[in-house]
């Protein structure tokens, strides 16, 4: 069996050690952890890719921005 797991390193706790244990219950396993970057996550998707290029080329230009009424957050 196989299983992945993206989580927070806040997270890891007593708990998730004995779901680990109970899932892989009297077998051998091997524990690799990496860092995870969510940009490159996101942009593995080519369509997510170019939203977001979009996206931030529209902020850079000052084009198709959407102003906050503050007066919502008062």
């Amino acid at each position: 069996m196989q299983a992945s797991f993206t989580l927070d390193s806040n997270e890891l706790d007593h708990s998730f050690i004995d779901k680990l244990k109970e899932m892989f219950k009297n077998k051998r396993i091997e524990l690799s952890v990496t860092e995870s970057d969510d940009t490159a996550h996101l942009c593995a998707s080519d369509v997510n890719k170019e939203l977001i290029t979009t996206s931030i080329t529209n902020i850079e230009n000052g084009k198709n921005l959407i102003k906050a009424d503050m007066k919502l957050f008062q």
